[in-house]
């Protein structure tokens, strides 16, 4: 078999191969959603008793500061737009500047680059944004700790409540059943989560991708306005009664765990090609396999 075969035949494995493990990670991600969305539509949440005189649950609805369509809009979609652009300058500069067609010469375009780049980002970011929905989720159905405004939407009978200094387990609430159930799903705040995870992973992001040397301060200052951002969003759950401030302080901690680990598992998959660069610079692209080039050229 002549040499041309053989590297047709390989690039066909390693795109076989790349696509049967694309398909296995967009399904993982997909069965962390759905398993958060079921949790969601199928589980109730634990009953708790509460006082009547509670001054803790005793505050009015409001309704929220921050809706969940704009926290998912400007949580997802700036950071995937910075992050496709600033990529796609990146790859730009690097192959511009012959850093990988040295020792690749029959890598493919820049095209080809930036979109397996982007899904690599998009992939592990949305799969982090999963897991810390279901991850909030599972102690908001498991502890069902009632929220502020927990009596303003239960509007309880008092002609069912023989003594009113009694803790009651009783159900005596008469007010909308959806919202009373979302009034039992206070710790931990799904705002809070959400909203610093996306946005310290876009500061860690920012920390390692932004490079502006001209201005050595405006890093900074996108990185303090996107986490000011986050805890301004935290913090609205506090002032519109939606949750208790230990809710939001949870909340925040489960997120930036989860940013943390997502930054970390980009690091090792995404932006591993330096070091896939620094060992073809020192063994020289002849003594590398044809296998290891078609392989680095399309999981760079």
């Amino acid at each position: 078999m002549d040499y041309s075969a053989r590297k047709g035949k390989m690039c066909k494995s390693v795109k076989c191969s790349t696509i049967f493990f694309i398909c296995v990670e967009i399904t993982i991600i997909l069965s962390v959603a759905i398993m958060s969305v079921c949790m969601r539509k199928m589980l109730t949440p634990n009953k708790r008793g509460f006082f009547v005189n509670d001054e803790s649950i005793s505050h009015p609805y409001h309704v929220s500061s921050v809706p969940n369509y704009m926290l998912y809009t400007i949580g997802f979609l700036v950071p995937v737009f910075v992050m496709f652009v600033v990529e796609a300058v990146y790859i730009r500069r690097c192959m511009d500047n012959h850093r990988i067609h040295r020792f690749l010469p029959e890598v493919p375009t820049k095209f080809t680059f930036w979109s397996w780049r982007c899904y690599q980002l998009l992939a592990i970011f949305v799969f982090g944004a999963a897991s810390t929905h279901f991850l909030t989720n599972l102690p908001k159905y498991s502890v069902g700790r009632l929220r502020p405004h927990f009596l303003d939407v239960c509007k309880p009978d008092f002609s069912l409540i023989n003594d009113t200094s009694r803790y009651i387990e009783e159900d005596v609430c008469t007010g909308d059943h959806e919202r009373i159930t979302e009034a039992r799903l206070s710790f931990p705040s799904g705002h809070s989560s959400m909203s610093m995870y996306c946005a310290v992973f876009f500061i860690l992001y920012l920390q390692k991708r932004f490079r502006f040397s001209r201005i050595f301060l405006l890093r900074p200052l996108l990185q303090v306005s996107i986490f000011g951002i986050g805890l301004y969003t935290g913090l609205t759950r506090i002032t519109d009664y939606k949750h208790h401030w230990d809710d939001v302080l949870a909340g925040a901690a489960l997120g930036c765990i989860l940013a943390f680990l997502t930054m970390h598992r980009i690091n090792e998959v995404v932006f591993k090609h330096k070091r896939l660069i620094s060992d073809l610079e020192i063994n020289g692209h002849k003594s590398t396999p044809l296998t290891t080039v078609i392989s680095t050229a399309t999981s760079v």
